[in-house]
């Protein structure tokens, strides 16, 4: 009998192994494609690329982030930059790191409602769309903020559904954790947290009135109270802003949108618009318990896909429908379920991991920069001290990051009267300059079709020049508006740091 018990658990004990072994083989994997594809190039990757590295490298040098910050993310990389010299390295093998966890994430999550196999396809699948890789290149944070907010719908499911039989004050205490790493992560997935996962959760549950009282406490204190005490959360203020910044236009579905941004997509794109027919045809086999959680998921694929806002190229609804892959992934769950052939799904698994490599390797170039001509423009200036530097988004971060000197994308303010402040000016040629400015002003001519100026007499050029070419010069690529109020509150946290 003792034999036979000890044979059951040496057999259960392999299984567990086998499976930790083939789990951990499919994390390297997720990690190894993006650390690849990362390092094809020696420098960052998209417009923020080098936020990141800045932010790091002012962390260990300086003791202190030069734009004041709380996530969670950014402190996860000045942790790997100590361990590993080279920061920009360092961020990609973060990065990558973050890329996987999601995945384990996405696994984890798909063990509330699948089996081993078919969750770490689900898992798979979550990280393996052109979506993510959006947040892999451009918004780190916010990638940072979708891996804790997939493990606070984890949690948030068994608490809710009580799959362990009973809900332990470990479990509350950690959808606490995980609700407080989602809100010190990114605004935006604040936001999504606040307004998509916490009325489903409070909807399911049967709360008493004081505890009812008490959540809603709890939250307006998160919301109202904790940005006058950690910089860059998202604010009362930052809740109104959002409801000015929603543009409508004519119907228009942003999965075309998308379509035509990047065209390298459309099956998976098909498949995502299609995918709550899926939710659809398994509806009666929904346990009735379950539906709150669908119905939740239903309107938060309608709200980020809804078709009259206005779609452009990474304004605020576009930022918000590529956060669309995780309501669509999650669709595909009862599909899912209907695989349960394990051959088939470690072939479907090994698929996806091909065609992650191509999402990730396709997207690497959308939205980068030209950073090796930056490096060979910055030997060129030459700027007296403490000058501020005027410069589009990209090229200004690139230039913190290597001690080229102050430089941010935006207008500036009155408190920098007293400092020089040149421009870095794109696009503008030698004609044009000579036709609307005096002969007398000092211009630096730089390779890439860049120049330098004064700021003073960059807006007297402004000023000048017809209309046509106000509306063909004055872009992204020329910063012509000032920081928002969210930023220069987060300003009072960096004077703090400075006393």
């Amino acid at each position: 009998m003792k034999k036979v018990i000890s044979k059951k658990l040496s057999l259960s004990t392999i299984t567990k192994f086998k499976k930790y072994f083939i789990l951990l083989v499919f994390f390297f994997v997720t990690f190894s494609i993006h650390l690849f594809v990362l390092n094809t190039s020696k420098y960052s990757f998209g417009a923020d690329g080098y936020y990141y590295s800045a932010q790091v490298h002012s962390y260990i040098t300086k003791g202190r982030f030069f734009s004041p910050e709380t996530s969670p993310i950014l402190y996860f990389l000045v942790f790997l930059s100590k361990l590993i010299p080279n920061t920009v390295f360092a961020n990609k093998v973060g990065i990558s790191i973050i890329t996987s966890c999601l995945f384990l994430a996405g696994y984890r999550l798909g063990r509330t409602f699948l089996r081993f196999y078919q969750s770490i396809f689900f898992g798979l699948l979550l990280v393996s769309t052109s979506f993510v890789s959006h947040f892999t290149f451009n918004f780190v944070k916010n990638l940072g903020g979708i891996l804790f907010f997939i493990l606070f719908i984890s949690e948030s499911l068994k608490f809710v559904w009580r799959i362990n039989n009973h809900q332990t004050y470990i479990q509350k205490l950690t959808l606490c954790i995980l609700f407080v790493l989602v809100f010190f992560s990114h605004k935006l997935m604040a936001g999504v947290a606040f307004f998509f996962v916490l009325p489903g959760i409070f909807n399911t549950q049967k709360f008493k009135t004081s505890q009812t009282l008490f959540v809603i406490f709890l939250g307006l204190v998160i919301l109202f109270l904790f940005p006058y005490f950690f910089p860059n959360l998202i604010h009362w203020e930052d809740i109104l802003n959002y409801t000015k910044e929603l543009e409508f236009s004519k119907f228009q579905l942003p999965f075309l949108k998308y379509a035509k941004l990047y065209n390298k997509f459309y099956l998976e794109l098909i498949l995502l618009f299609l995918s709550p027919i899926v939710l659809f045809l398994n509806w009666k086999k929904i346990p009735s318990k379950k539906k709150q959680f669908w119905i939740t998921v239903f309107l938060s694929y309608f709200i980020l896909s809804f078709p009259f806002f206005h779609y452009a190229a990474y304004n605020f609804h576009l930022r918000m429908f590529l956060l669309i892959f995780i309501p669509c992934i999650l669709f595909f769950i009862p599909l899912i379920q209907n695989i349960r052939n394990n051959l088939i799904l470690l072939t479907l698994c090994i698929l996806t991991c091909f065609y992650q490599f191509y999402t990730v390797y396709q997207m690497k170039d959308e939205n980068n920069q030209d950073y090796e001509l930056y490096d060979i423009i910055l030997p060129l200036l030459n700027f007296p001290k403490d000058t501020l530097i005027i410069v589009h988004q990209g090229f200004d971060y690139f230039i913190c990051y290597k001690n080229g000197g102050d430089a941010f994308h935006f207008l500036p303010e009155e408190k920098h009267k007293n400092r020089p402040i040149y421009r870095i000016v794109y696009g503008v040629s030698d004609l044009l300059y000579k036709t609307y400015l005096p002969e007398e002003t000092t211009i630096q001519y730089l390779p890439g079709f860049y120049s330098v100026l004064k700021e003073v007499d960059w807006q007297n050029f402004v000023d000048s020049i017809p209309e046509v070419e106000k509306k063909r010069i004055l872009n992204w690529k020329n910063p012509h508006e000032y920081r928002t109020k969210s930023m220069l509150r987060n300003e009072r946290f960096k004077t703090e740091k400075k006393i």
